[in-house]
């Protein structure tokens, strides 16, 4: 019995240690994407409120942030997913900000958030989803379960379906987040 249980609380350290490896330095990394972050989701919003305002200054906000984030922390298995993002996220950001018709900033929209997709299935922050619309086969994060498509807007608002993060851990797609 005595055994069992010493192999049970050391495969917990090797498992526990063994995730923590594999995410080494994230910590530091989100705390910087934070504030990018939280631009990133008044463009989702206006977007999906068929609305331009803000969406440039938010972006030029964006692009200017990626700057900081620093990567070179990161280590483990998706190192080089992190270390790419930073880059990935400034230009699609600076790609969005020059944009005047919202047909266009919905479709660079996309560019922005295929890293940023990537950031939040990895790092999972807290209260945010990762959402896929096939309709216009593209990603985004955004707040909550509840859909909100910045890519169709009022026309196919709750098009899409809730396929990370960590709305997505918690059993959230389970709950039929899935609508069209």
């Amino acid at each position: 019995m005595k055994t069992t249980k010493v192999i049970g609380i050391f495969l917990l350290v090797v498992s526990l240690t063994a995730s923590s490896l594999l995410h080494a330095g994230t910590e530091e990394f989100d705390k910087t994407m934070h504030p990018i972050l939280i631009e990133y989701l008044k463009i989702q919003e206006v977007l999906a409120a068929d609305k331009t305002d803000g969406v440039k200054g938010a972006a030029e906000q964006i692009a200017a942030l990626a700057d900081k984030v620093d990567p070179k922390k990161v280590t483990g298995e998706h190192a080089m997913h992190y270390k790419a993002l930073p880059m990935k996220i400034k230009k699609a950001a600076q790609e969005l900000a020059q944009e005047k018709e919202i047909a266009a900033m919905r479709d660079t929209f996309k560019s922005l958030s295929r890293p940023m997709a990537m950031w939040g299935t990895m790092s999972k922050p807290q209260g945010i989803s990762v959402v896929y619309c096939p309709m216009a086969k593209g990603s985004w994060l955004q707040k909550g379960k509840e859909i909100r498509n910045p890519y169709y807007g009022d026309e196919m608002l709750r098009c899409g379906e809730i396929v990370g993060g960590e709305e997505y851990d918690q059993g959230a797609h389970k709950d039929h987040t899935k609508t069209h």
